[in-house]
């Protein structure tokens, strides 16, 4: 109860802000609404814009995980780095810094929602699918040195939003690539994902045939998904 409480007077907060940086935005005051949202990420949740453009994605959202409010400081931050994101596109400017932005919402908006602890999932989930097409256009998802944790998110929001055909195919999609990494790593962080999928499946199957098929997967497929990571750990 006091989480969610904390968390509602965040999105109110949040709120009056964005009234403001909406305000600068239509004026085409551009370095007022990013200072407005630079200060609110202070101000509401101690976030610092400035460390944020520094740390990888991995980092940024470990740091996040010390927090006692981890679900609203992760869907704060990704509203405000959304709406960032949205101010250097209209610039036109910090091409780089924009992408990495919408990168590191998208995985923000997936962190909180995994936590169900948000109230009212639609509205964020709509808002992290309108980030989709915007990295997939650029090609972020295939960055190699954030391949496997970004398309473990992608995978993570495709379940979590009941897309579960989709996210099949981002799962075996890192089971067959290859990595950057060492081969120690790569093999670790893939045997972590074997076990995932083993989860993964067996949720599946425990659903009824009718929301498996609103995610356009079935009992059959799910069985066959199974039985193919149970080879793949029996190999390894």
């Amino acid at each position: 109860m006091l989480q969610r409480d904390y968390l509602m007077k965040m999105v109110e907060m949040l709120t009056a802000v964005m009234a403001k940086v909406i305000f600068n935005k239509e004026q085409k005051k551009y370095d007022e609404a990013l200072t407005e949202i630079e200060n609110a990420g202070k101000n509401i949740i101690g976030l610092d814009i400035g460390m944020v453009k520094i740390l990888k994605i991995d980092d940024f959202t470990g740091l996040m995980k010390t927090s006692d409010v981890f679900a609203g400081r992760c869907l704060i931050s990704a509203e405000l780095l959304l709406e960032y994101a949205k101010i250097l596109e209209e610039k036109g400017t910090d091409t780089d810094l924009k992408y990495d932005f919408y990168n590191k919402s998208f995985r923000l908006y997936t962190e909180a929602l995994l936590t169900k602890e948000i109230l009212e999932p639609t509205e964020y989930i709509e808002k992290a699918e309108s980030i989709l097409p915007i990295l997939s256009n650029s090609g972020y998802f295939n960055i190699q040195y954030d391949y496997y944790s970004n398309n473990l998110t992608l995978f993570e929001f495709y379940n979590l939003s009941g897309n579960y055909s989709k996210a099949e195919d981002i799962l075996f999609n890192i089971l067959e690539s290859g990595s950057e990494l060492s081969s120690e790593d790569d093999e670790e962080n893939k045997r972590k994902l074997r076990k995932r999928a083993v989860a993964f499946y067996n949720d599946l199957l425990s659903m009824d045939e009718e929301k498996l098929a609103s995610g356009n997967f079935s009992k059959d497929e799910a069985e066959d998904g199974l039985q193919e990571i149970m080879k793949m750990m029996k190999l390894n």
